[in-house]
């Protein structure tokens, strides 16, 4: 049993976390170019990003630069790729083809692996990117010491392949939250995601299926009650307002966050990590604090939604205690300080959509 040390070399022999361009992100081995066990990974699957058409579609990089996702890829070996996430991949697929309901029914070991290889991926991409256009050479983007700092992480991925599993079971290492959301025909408004660099967790917005993921914090927020949030389980939620769910969970998971080691026990064919006992979910909130948040979410000044300790929601209004349930994605939140939509209408001036004059 063990809390300390490299534990991909004490419990996993050759199958280490490789970080390079030639190596699979997944299990380590060298796959240069030309080599008959390299494949490629999409870090959206293939799958979604023709679901969803966003095959052409980009996505923003930490440095602003955009990125088309058909080129979000990752080496794989074969093995990784088609023996160990080839079948979660297509009961993931199963589960949304059917609806909402079935998505929310997944194996939480299926789910962890499918959420947390698009979190890695997304991360181990960018650690290609150089920091700088004209120095490739130079400072990566995304340093090789940040990933090492998701080396935990990545060993919890090595259940894909069926080396490592958790006790207990339920709930595993991530916390999932589920809410169901508006769905539109067009396949551009059906798809958002967001995540946090420095705090394992991502949101994803896929039709009708809204998801939350904290991916270390084994259950311990799936039990919050704060009003808003479960005012949003109780509606289908409009594309600003699940960006208002992601924001108030990764706030309050930052507000009492804290690295943890865990118990390992090495059996015969399998290792074991024991989650332990966590303490209770709760922090502190800040509602400027959380005001930033929500601007960057949303895409507006900070000014725009926060005036005298309160802070904007779509989800619910604490002063009459009642919930705010819309029914189309044509709905358009407003700045309550300000001219503009709230993201994905934070350009739009809504004074010029709803000829509004100025006093």
């Amino acid at each position: 049993m063990t809390t300390t040390g490299d534990l991909h070399g004490r419990f996993l022999g050759l199958r280490n976390q490789g970080i390079g361009a030639d190596l699979c992100f997944l299990c380590g081995v060298h796959i240069p170019e030309g080599s008959d066990q390299r494949t490629v990974e999409h870090v959206f699957p293939k799958w979604l990003l023709r679901e969803l058409d966003l095959w052409d579609g980009t996505v923003n990089q930490l440095d602003g630069r955009r990125l088309a996702y058909r080129r979000l890829t990752v080496p794989c070996c074969k093995t990784c790729n088609g023996s160990d996430l080839s079948p979660i991949e297509k009961r993931v697929r199963a589960a949304f083809d059917e609806g909402y309901d079935a998505f929310t029914r997944l194996d939480r070991r299926d789910l962890f692996i499918w959420m947390g290889k698009i979190y890695y991926g997304l991360v181990y991409r960018e650690s290609f990117q150089p920091r700088s256009v004209e120095a490739q050479k130079g400072e990566r983007l995304v340093p090789e010491e940040h990933l090492r700092s998701l080396s935990f992480h990545h060993f919890l991925l090595q259940s894909a392949a069926g080396l490592v599993t958790w006790e207990p079971k339920i709930p595993g290492p991530a916390s999932f939250h589920f809410f169901e959301c508006l769905d539109h025909e067009d396949p551009l408004r059906r798809f958002d995601y967001m995540d946090d660099l420095f705090l394992p967790m991502l949101g994803l917005r896929l039709g009708t299926v809204g998801v939350v993921c904290v991916l270390q914090d084994w259950g311990r927020s799936e039990g919050v009650r704060q009003p808003h949030l479960v005012a949003a389980r109780e509606m289908k939620l409009h594309p600003t307002q699940f960006r208002e769910v992601y924001g108030r969970i990764n706030y309050m998971t930052k507000a009492c966050w804290t690295d943890r080691t865990h118990p390992i026990v090495e059996g015969k064919d399998v290792i074991t990590v024991l989650a332990g006992p966590w303490a209770e979910f709760s922090g502190s909130f800040v509602v400027d604090e959380f005001a930033q948040v929500m601007a960057s979410l949303w895409e507006v000044p900070f000014e725009a939604i926060y005036r005298d300790g309160y802070s904007y929601s779509t989800l619910y209004d604490t002063d009459i205690k009642r919930s705010n349930p819309v029914y189309s994605h044509d709905v358009i939140f407003t700045a309550p300080h300000g001219d503009t939509g709230l993201w994905p209408a934070h350009q739009m001036d809504v004074r010029e959509r709803y000829g509004e004059q100025e006093e």
